[in-house]
């Protein structure tokens, strides 16, 4: 229990302080974390960052509308499904990573401050191992799920 409550805590201060951060911007933590993904993953459609995000596509869209609206994303339809829409980031985007990076540095010398290079590394292997198990677990869910509502039909 202890560590849920302690990574609970690490994640709203690392909300506040990123949303401090880019205040000037007017990019909140959700858009933050978007562009974030896009950057990584250059041309997306809306439903692979929900599934990536496990979050619906209703809360995805209000978050993409928002940073349509600011010009850091570019949604262009898809040429070969026409009713599915492919996000970028934006130059006006990109442009604002740069200050992401900045502010990310900052947040991982007062995270880290303390360890030494060898506890980073072991801290980084064991939640990504943990992260991936989560995963796993949570696919399995969905595949129980699925195979339960098969018997049942």
């Amino acid at each position: 229990m202890m560590l849920m409550n302690n990574l609970s805590i690490i994640v709203r201060h690392s909300k506040v302080f990123c949303e401090h951060r880019l205040h000037d911007y007017g990019v909140g933590f959700p858009e933050q974390v978007i562009l974030m993904y896009l950057s990584s993953n250059n041309v997306v459609n809306q439903d692979a960052i929900a599934q990536y995000f496990m979050l619906d596509k209703g809360a995805i869209a209000k978050t993409l509308r928002k940073l349509e609206e600011k010009g850091l994303i570019k949604r262009l339809q898809n040429p070969e499904n026409k009713r599915e829409n492919l996000i970028s980031i934006a130059q006006e985007g990109q442009n604002i990573l740069g200050e992401m990076g900045k502010a990310l540095n900052e947040w991982n010398q007062y995270f880290f401050e303390g360890l030494s290079d060898l506890e980073i590394r072991q801290y980084e292997n064991i939640t990504k191992k943990i992260a991936d198990n989560v995963a796993k677990l949570n696919e399995k869910t969905v595949t129980d799920l699925k195979a339960e509502g098969q018997r049942t039909k």
